[in-house]
């Protein structure tokens, strides 16, 4: 599939960035969809369209030989609820119908880790593979419940024959991340905004390895219906922040944020600041351990990720640069 022209969505996004960048590089003519026309890169052209207009898409998708789906909404707020079903959900089967009904060869499509699951103990070993059930239902996060209607949405379409593959990328970092949508909790680390940690964990993943498995899915001849794209380690909260002091200089908090505290703080906050980062359903999440094993995306993609502290340190040159007004982008 090389040198496939490529419709991609979600192109102005932290990781959409990097993977236009990556089809560029590989070879692929890229048009973006994108809602607003603005500047082009070199390599990659646009179309104004829109998720939700499906004869936008469908206009999009002519030419096209593969599609790859990066656009997404990324909010916890309570007020997201209608916005965050209209984008991630019902746009991505407006997305996935229209790309089956013009036959092209391939749809990348991206769901999440938080689509996946998650641990509710600090149990590294147990970390979740493609195949875990899915036992978040009851968990009241609007932006996790349309991220896996969304995820069951591309692997129904895989069944009924489209030629889907689903990637699941957990917590990117890195450079680029220009709107802080990944990078918040590490700013917020850097300019000592922290008070304490809660319980739970993570696993972070460099945004340009993602970039190059996005390639590499694309031109696999067979690929698996679906690949977790994670980092090699998953750390619990304190571990996290202990290495991320390390790679900046800067000292870890030090206060367990009892659950029920941050429940409380993250309710007074969405009524305070509705639109914040701060809410309850953030807490929720985040009092979660998010551990995966992306081991059949080693074995079948080649996807390879480098050390952790790299990954961190250029989130954090990043973010300071991006502060200070002289970021630049990095690839």
């Amino acid at each position: 599939m090389s040198g496939d022209p490529v419709l991609l969505t979600g192109s102005t996004g932290f990781l959409g960035r990097h993977v236009a960048d990556a089809l560029v590089a590989a070879g692929h003519p890229v048009v973006a969809l994108v809602r607003r026309l603005g500047a082009e890169r070199p390599g990659m052209g646009q179309l104004r369209g829109d998720l939700e207009d499906s004869a936008s898409i469908e206009r999009a998708l002519e030419g096209a030989r593969a599609v790859v789906h990066v656009a997404g909404l990324v909010s916890t707020a309570a007020r997201d609820r209608r916005r965050l079903f209209a984008v991630n959900a019902i746009g991505a089967r407006n997305l996935l119908d229209a790309a089956a009904a013009a036959g092209v060869r391939r749809i990348v499509f991206t769901s999440s880790t938080s689509a996946v699951g998650a641990l509710r103990e600090d149990r590294p070993e147990a970390a979740l593979a493609e195949d875990a059930s899915f036992d978040l239902h009851a968990l009241d996060v609007p932006y996790l419940q349309s991220k896996r209607v969304a995820h069951e949405a591309a692997l129904r379409a895989r069944e009924r024959g489209a030629p889907v593959v689903v990637l699941s990328p957990s917590f990117a970092l890195g450079p680029g991340d220009w709107r802080l949508t990944s990078s918040e909790l590490v700013d917020a680390f850097v300019r000592r905004r922290l008070p304490g940690y809660l319980a739970g964990g993570l696993n972070a993943v460099d945004v340009r390895d993602l970039a190059r498995a996005y390639v590499s899915a694309l031109e696999h001849p067979e690929p698996a219906p679906h690949y977790i794209l994670a980092g090699a380690d998953n750390l619990n909260s304190r571990a996290f922040f202990t290495r991320l002091a390390r790679c900046s200089g800067i000292a870890a908090p030090r206060l367990a944020l009892p659950r029920w505290a941050a429940l409380v703080a993250g309710r007074c906050a969405q009524w305070a600041v509705p639109g914040g980062s701060l809410s309850a359903a953030s807490v929720r999440l985040g009092s979660l351990y998010w551990y995966f094993d992306a081991s059949l995306a080693r074995r079948e993609l080649g996807f390879a990720t480098r050390p952790l502290d790299q990954t961190l340190r250029s989130a954090v040159d990043w973010v300071r640069g991006l502060r200070a007004g002289g970021a630049q982008r990095t690839d």
